[in-house]
């Protein structure tokens, strides 16, 4: 589905904004919160993690891409625990622990993992 390309693409690319309308739209077309979570979002972080191990993303890409996807999660957040999907079920989240002496890249890391866990 076209929309779920969208969301994807925008967490990919790191455009927070765009995120955000492409998980509005997909609400508007009818999509369930959790098909969107499952078939855009997920799959999204799964490919920034991708790219981040062959080295094609680097810490600051996986940080903007996580930030995009918190913007998305921010639209389906109340859906999805109206619908009673606790974080558990919703998703299985892998975290990359990157070993930084950059004491800023570690608590940013931090923030974006905790946001998601909200």
């Amino acid at each position: 589905m076209q929309l779920f390309r969208d969301v994807f693409q925008a967490v990919v690319r790191g455009q927070a904004d765009e995120a955000r309308r492409a998980v509005e739209a997909s609400l508007a077309s009818g999509a369930a919160p959790e098909t969107i979570l499952r078939q855009g979002l997920i799959p999204a972080m799964e490919e920034v993690g991708r790219r981040f191990e062959i080295q094609e993303y680097y810490v600051p890409e996986m940080l903007i891409s996580a930030r995009a996807m918190q913007a998305g999660l921010s639209v389906l957040r109340p859906r999805l625990v109206a619908e009673g999907i606790g974080p558990r079920r919703a998703c299985q989240v892998g975290v990359v622990w990157a070993l930084s002496d950059d004491a800023d890249v570690q608590r940013s890391i931090e923030e974006v993992v905790s946001a998601i866990f909200e």
